[in-house]
């Protein structure tokens, strides 16, 4: 039988556990592969079952999940949204696996669990989160450069309406982080406060080639039909489309090899049905460099960081379209206004998953 062995101590986002209160939240279809292993100081460590976002708040509003604890959720059969939070309180700490939106095994789960406790350092990505903020508040604009296919785009992020978020280095009581944590974003909106009209002033053209990422939103829908669209643009995993952008939009799309037509046509394809889709909603800037990314559609490859940080795009918002597209794109590199490199490496090589030794994601 497959397990999640899950070793609380070594998830170092966390920080001292002596005297705290551990607990996993997760849904019954899992609840019995999941393995609490290893020595550390906590008071206490329990799992928790949840059916639903009202069965966790429920958990916070009681004495189940004491103050003081470090709540990690692992719950594949719940769309998980944030909680507020006045309800997760100043006196506790959130972790939450990305494992809902796309179709995440318990191997999946294992194998991400394995990277939140070996291979994610807070340390490092706090340096690399301070580099990324002093150098860009050094910077007039972000020049985003795929020198492979000779691209060009330019980014004014210094507009004080975007929106900055960091999931990085280590949390606060009282916060919540993404698992395994990594990610800086910017988006031209408060998530929840969607505006069709607000746009990230990107221009120029960008290369799309890498990992994709299809999430799901909360309107019914299949897993078979997001399985069939991913399957189409993950064609650009081999062979890069090029895309013109226009003040934040996808203008043109052009493939550079007949391999990555099926991502083209899929793309122009959702364009025409969702015309939101063409806008570029996120930007993600991801620090976690001890993350490998595991083949397919997984929602936790987004805070693959390569060696030295990487980019992903984000087309469509769930829950206002029916998906979120990110697109990993570790080929291009940020410069600065002087044509420094300030973040990623002129050519990266992904790198794919390894074994583990088990034996055997709003989130």
């Amino acid at each position: 039988m497959s397990e999640i062995k899950l070793n609380p101590g070594r998830l170092r986002q966390f920080g001292d556990t002596k005297g705290l209160h551990f607990r996993v939240v997760t849904s019954a279809s899992i609840a019995s592969h999941i393995v609490i292993a290893g020595d550390d100081a906590y008071a206490s460590r329990e799992v928790n079952i949840i059916g639903s976002m009202e069965d966790f708040q429920v958990l916070l509003a009681s004495s189940v999940i004491p103050e003081r604890s470090h709540i990690l959720v692992i719950a594949p059969d719940v769309f998980f949204q944030s909680p507020r939070p006045e309800l997760l309180g100043p006196h506790r700490k959130l972790m939450v696996m990305a494992c809902n939106s796309t179709p995440t095994s318990i191997d999946t789960i294992a194998y991400f669990i394995k990277t939140m406790e070996e291979d994610t350092d807070p340390e490092d990505q706090k340096r690399r989160t301070d580099r990324f903020f002093e150098e860009g508040e050094a910077s007039e604009h972000f020049l985003f450069r795929n020198s492979q296919h000779d691209t060009e785009a330019v980014f004014r992020h210094l507009d004080d309406s975007y929106l900055w978020n960091e999931q990085t280095g280590y949390i606060d009581w009282g916060e919540q982080q993404i698992a395994p944590a990594g990610e800086i974003s910017v988006l031209p909106l408060d998530i929840q406060q969607f505006n069709e009209d607000l746009r990230l002033d990107i221009n120029g053209r960008l290369a799309l080639q890498g990992q994709c990422v299809l999430h799901n939103g909360t309107p019914s829908y299949l897993r078979s039909d997001q399985q069939r669209i991913f399957e189409a643009l993950d064609a650009i995993h081999e062979h890069a489309l090029i895309a013109d952008v226009n003040k934040g939009q996808i203008t043109a799309l052009r493939e550079t090899h007949p391999g990555a037509l099926p991502a083209r046509k899929m793309l122009e394809a959702m364009f025409e049905v969702d015309s939101r889709y063409s806008v570029i909603w996120e930007i993600g800037f991801a620090v976690n460099c001890g993350l490998q990314i595991r083949r397919g559609n997984h929602a936790m490859n987004e805070v693959y960081g390569g060696r030295n940080g990487a980019m992903h795009w984000g087309l469509g918002l769930t829950p206002y379209t029916q998906y979120h597209l990110d697109i990993i794109t570790p080929g291009t590199v940020i410069h600065n206004h002087r044509n420094d490199i300030i973040f990623g490496e002129a050519q990266p090589r992904m790198r794919r998953e390894r074994e583990l030794g088990c034996g055997c994601h709003a989130a």
